[in-house]
C-alpha cells in the first residue's frame, strides 16, 4: 500500500478477506447509496465482492436451523450494474489480473483503478474511473479506457447483473440470502422487488462511446449493453456508463427518477463530485502535522467515509447509520448504539445530517413502545439492533467461528442503547442550540424511556437496583453458571440513567407548561417525576475499599485471567470470549472485558459530570479516582471492540496523559486501514471508531468543548503534534482553530466570547485571535 496525504493507493493483488477489506475502504457513497470498490470484471467469489446498498432498505429472510426458523433482516445488496465482460478474438477474459494500481482520490471523490490482464497474444489494459453524484444522490457513473498491446477483435459487455445475493459475510452464507426478485427488464432498466419488505426498485444504466454504438438486450435477470469492434495495437477504446438506482422506500416515482438520471453524462457527475469535495474539504479537513508520517491520510480517509455515510441527503431519507455504513453486510447493516460515537462529531460539522439521523429514532418511538410491551415492560425500549421498523433484530444464538458451534446470544440485553438515544438528543441540542427535535418528539422519547427505567427498578428499602441488563462490555452477559442472561447494577447503565433523569428534571424546570402537556400526552405521572428525583439519589453503584467502581454487582468476585499467558499461547486475544468458549470456559467467569464499560461515561461527558453523579449517589470520590479506575480496568481489557481504544484515549487525556492517549488513538485511527481485527473490515468499515477518534482529537486533546453555554479551549496536545487545525460549528457560529508552537489561534464567523486557556476573549467577526 502506498499513499500520499490525499490518496489511498493499492498496488498489491490481495486475496480473501484482505481484498474484501480494501473494497470496503474504496467504497464510494453519498448518504443514500454505497458502492463497494470491487473491480468491474468481478462477480462474487472468494476474492471480490461487488456491492450496492441503499440507506434504509432492508429485507427479512427465514432459514431453518436445527428445527427452528431463524429470521434475519438484512440490508439489501442490489443487482450489480457495473459488471464488465470482455472477449478478445471471441475468447472470454476469465484469468485474474496480474498488475494493479487502485487510487481513491479523497480530494475529488474519484476511484481510479488500472488493471492488466494476461491474454494469449499479449495484455489487456483496463482503466476505470468511478464517481458518485453527492447531490443528485440516485446517480453514479464510471468511465472505462480499454486497450490491447496487439490487434484484435474485441467484444465489450456492460451488464446489470440481477443474479445477486447477500454473500459478503462468510458466517451468514449458510442462511437464506436471496433478498429480491427481478420483476421486469427492458429499456436499459431492471426492476425488482424485495421479497418480504415488498420495496420496489429500479436500476438503470446507459453506456455510450464515441468509438461505436452500444446495443442493448435483456434476459430474465440481466440488461446487457454490448459493443464489438476491431482494435489496433495500443488503440484505446473509451466508453462511459451512467447508472442510477431508486426505490419505493424513498421515492414513489422511482422508475421515472432512474429514467431521468440516465439522460445525464459521466462528465456532469464527475464535475459534481469534484466540486462537492472541493467545497467540503474547506471546512471538513482536519490537518495534523505530527511525527507519524502516515496518520494524516488515514484521518482524511475516515472523514471521507463518515461524510459518505451521513450527508445532507439524509434529511430526505428515513434512515440512520449502520455500524458499517453502506460499505458491507457486517451485522446485517443494522443500527446499534454507534450513533453515540458519530452524532457529537456530526453536530459540530454537519448538523443537518445529525438531525436527520436522530429523526430516525424519534419516528421509531412507537416501535420502542411495542418492544417494551413485548418484554412486559412499561414506556419505551429501543432495540439493541434496529433495521427498518425499529423492532429488535438481535438474534438469540450466534456462531463461534473457532469452535463452529452455536451459543446463546444475550446481547439484546444491552438496554443502555435507549440511554444512547437520549444522549444523542442531548448532544445535538447542546451543541447546536436547536431544540426543535425536543419539541417534535424528542421529549416524548426522553419521558417514555425514563418511564421504562423507573418502572423496571427495584427498591430494597434503601436503594434502587436495576437487573436483567448488560453494559457495553459484551463479554459479560450473565452470572457464572446461570442460564438466564442479564446482570445487576451495571455501573455505566446506572450512572447514565441518573444523568438522563437529571436532564429530564432540568427540562421540567426550564419549560414547565410544555413539559406538563407532554407528560399528560404520554402518561408520565407526577408520581413518576417524584420517583425520578428520588432515584437520582438512591440508585446503587458499588465500589470497593480502594475506590474502584464495580462494573456490576459481584464483578469483583470473578476470577482473574492471565492475559499475558493467553497472548503467548494464542497471539491475538481480542476475541478472548471465543477462545475461552473453545476451551469449555466462559468469559462470564473472569474479570476480562471486551471494551471500556465502567468508565464509558468519561467519554460521553468528561470526569466532572461522572464525579458529580457519583457524589449525588453518595459515592465518595478521591482525587485520584479516575487514574485508579483507569488502571484497574485497562489491565483487564482486550479491546475486542474498535471503540474501546478511543474511549480509553479520552480517559487518558482527562488523566493528563496525552502521550498514552495518542498511542491508543494511532491504533484506533488505523482500525480499518490496517484491519486490526484480522479480517472484519471485509464486512464493512467501522463507523463508530472513525467518529470517536476525531472527537477525542478535537474535544479531549485540542480541548475544544462547550461547557454550559461557554465555548472553551484548553489544549493538551501530545509532544509529537506540531500543528493541528480544524473547523467546527457551535450554536449557529462557525469557528476555525489552529494549534501551533504552544499557541492557539481562533476565528469565528460571527462575533462572540470564547475562553482560551482560562482567559476570556472577544472575537470579532472573521478576525483571528492568537493566545
Amino acid at each position: 500500500m502506498m499513499t500520499n496525504n490525499w490518496q489511498i493507493t493499492y498496488k498489491d493483488m490481495p486475496t480473501g478477506s484482505k481484498s474484501y477489506g480494501q473494497e470496503a475502504l474504496l467504497t464510494l457513497g453519498n448518504g443514500y447509496l454505497g458502492w463497494r470498490g470491487a473491480p468491474l470484471m468481478s462477480r462474487y467469489n472468494a476474492d471480490h465482492y461487488p456491492g450496492l446498498y441503499v440507506a434504509g432498505v432492508f429485507n427479512q429472510t427465514t432459514t431453518n436451523v436445527n428445527g427452528h426458523d431463524v429470521v434475519n433482516e438484512d440490508i439489501v445488496n442490489f443487482p450489480n450494474p457495473q459488471l464488465l465482460k470482455v472477449k478478445v478474438d471471441n475468447v472470454s477474459i476469465s484469468v485474474p489480473y496480474h498488475q494493479r494500481l487502485a487510487t481513491l482520490d479523497l480530494k475529488t471523490g474519484e476511484l481510479i483503478e488500472e488493471l492488466v490482464y494476461p491474454v494469449a497474444s499479449g495484455h489487456l489494459f483496463v482503466k476505470t474511473t468511478k464517481v458518485v453524484d453527492p447531490d443528485n444522490y440516485h446517480r453514479f457513473a464510471l468511465k472505462v479506457e480499454l486497450r490491447l498491446d496487439f490487434s484484435a477483435r474485441v467484444q465489450v459487455d456492460m451488464l446489470i447483473d440481477g443474479d445477486v445475493k447477500n454473500q459478503n459475510v462468510v458466517r451468514y452464507r449458510d442462511f437464506n440470502s436471496q433478498e429480491f426478485s427481478v420483476e421486469h427488464v427492458a429499456d436499459q432498466v431492471l426492476q425488482g422487488q424485495t421479497l418480504q419488505s415488498k420495496i420496489k426498485f429500479a436500476i438503470g444504466a446507459r453506456t455510450v462511446s464515441e468509438d461505436g454504438d452500444f446495443t442493448t438486450s435483456a434476459t430474465l435477470d440481466t440488461v446487457d449493453d454490448q459493443l464489438t469492434l476491431d482494435l489496433a495495437a495500443n488503440q484505446t477504446l473509451q466508453f462511459s456508463r451512467v447508472m442510477a438506482i431508486s426505490t419505493s422506500y424513498e421515492d414513489q416515482n422511482f422508475l421515472k427518477t432512474v429514467q431521468d438520471a440516465l439522460t445525464h453524462t459521466f462528465e456532469e457527475i464527475d464535475q459534481n463530485s469534484r466540486q462537492h469535495w472541493q467545497e467540503f474539504w474547506i471546512d471538513g479537513d482536519v490537518v495534523l502535522d505530527s511525527d507519524d508520517p502516515d496518520i494524516q491520510k488515514v484521518i482524511r480517509l475516515n472523514i471521507f467515509q463518515l461524510h459518505q455515510a451521513a450527508s445532507k441527503n439524509n434529511q430526505d431519507l428515513d434512515a440512520s447509520i449502520g455500524s458499517r455504513g453502506l460499505t458491507g453486510e457486517g451485522y446485517r447493516g443494522h443500527i446499534f448504539w454507534d450513533e453515540l460515537f458519530v452524532i457529537p462529531y456530526l453536530a459540530k460539522t454537519n448538523p443537518v445530517a445529525a438531525k436527520a439521523i436522530l429523526k430516525y429514532r424519534i419516528k421509531r418511538l412507537p416501535a420502542a413502545r411495542k418492544n417494551a410491551q413485548a418484554q412486559m415492560e412499561h414506556g419505551a425500549m429501543y432495540p439493541w439492533q434496529s433495521a427498518s421498523l425499529g423492532d429488535e433484530q438481535a438474534q438469540f444464538i450466534h456462531l463461534n467461528p473457532i469452535s463452529n458451534q452455536w451459543y446463546p446470544d444475550n446481547s439484546r440485553l444491552q438496554r443502555h442503547v435507549s440511554l444512547a438515544v437520549v444522549y444523542d438528543l442531548w448532544s445535538y441540542t447542546h451543541i447546536t442550540g436547536d431544540y426543535s427535535l425536543m419539541t417534535h418528539g424528542g421529549l416524548e422519547v426522553l419521558l417514555l424511556t425514563s418511564k421504562f427505567w423507573l418502572e423496571k427498578l427495584e427498591y430494597d428499602g434503601q436503594n434502587y437496583h436495576l437487573s436483567g441488563v448488560m453494559g457495553p462490555d459484551e463479554y459479560h452477559e450473565a452470572y457464572p453458571d446461570t442460564k438466564q442472561g442479564g446482570l445487576s447494577d451495571n455501573a455505566y447503565t446506572n450512572l447514565m440513567l441518573v444523568w438522563s433523569l437529571m436532564w429530564l428534571l432540568d427540562l421540567q424546570e426550564d419549560s414547565p407548561v410544555y413539559f406538563q402537556q407532554i407528560c399528560q400526552k404520554v402518561g408520565f405521572s407526577t408520581d413518576l417525576l417524584e420517583k425520578a428525583a428520588e432515584v437520582t439519589h438512591r440508585l446503587k453503584v458499588f465500589t470497593n475499599q480502594e475506590g474502584i467502581i464495580e462494573q456490576y454487582n459481584h464483578y469483583f468476585e470473578l476470577k482473574d485471567l492471565n492475559l499475558t499467558e493467553y497472548a503467548k499461547k494464542y497471539g491475538d486475544i481480542h476475541r478472548i470470549d471465543r477462545i475461552l468458549t473453545s476451551e469449555n470456559k466462559s468469559a462470564n467467569n473472569y474479570q476480562v472485558d471486551k471494551q471500556a464499560d465502567t468508565l464509558m461515561m468519561i467519554y460521553n461527558f468528561g470526569p466532572q459530570v461522572m464525579a458529580n453523579v457519583l457524589k449525588k449517589l453518595g459515592v465518595s470520590v478521591s482525587d485520584d479516582w479516575l487514574t485508579k479506575n483507569r488502571d484497574y480496568y485497562l489491565a483487564r481489557t482486550v479491546h475486542g471492540s474498535t471503540m474501546s481504544r478511543p474511549v480509553y484515549a479520552s480517559i487518558d487525556a482527562n488523566c493528563g496523559d496525552s502521550e498514552a492517549a495518542w498511542k491508543k488513538l494511532q491504533i484506533a485511527i488505523r482500525s480499518d486501514y490496517d484491519d486490526i481485527q484480522g479480517g472484519t473490515t471485509a464486512e464493512g468499515i467501522h463507523i463508530g471508531v472513525m467518529g470517536s477518534t476525531l472527537t477525542v482529537m478535537m474535544r479531549d486533546l485540542a480541548g475544544v468543548k462547550l461547557i454550559g453555554s461557554e465555548l472553551t479551549v484548553d489544549p493538551k496536545l501530545p509532544k509529537t503534534w506540531h500543528k493541528l487545525s480544524f473547523s467546527q460549528k457551535y450554536r449557529g457560529n462557525s469557528y476555525h482553530f489552529t494549534f501551533e508552537h504552544n499557541t492557539v489561534t481562533v476565528s469565528a464567523e460571527h462575533s462572540c466570547l470564547i475562553n482560551i486557556k482560562g482567559k476570556e476573549f472577544k472575537l470579532e467577526s472573521k478576525q483571528a485571535v492568537t493566545y
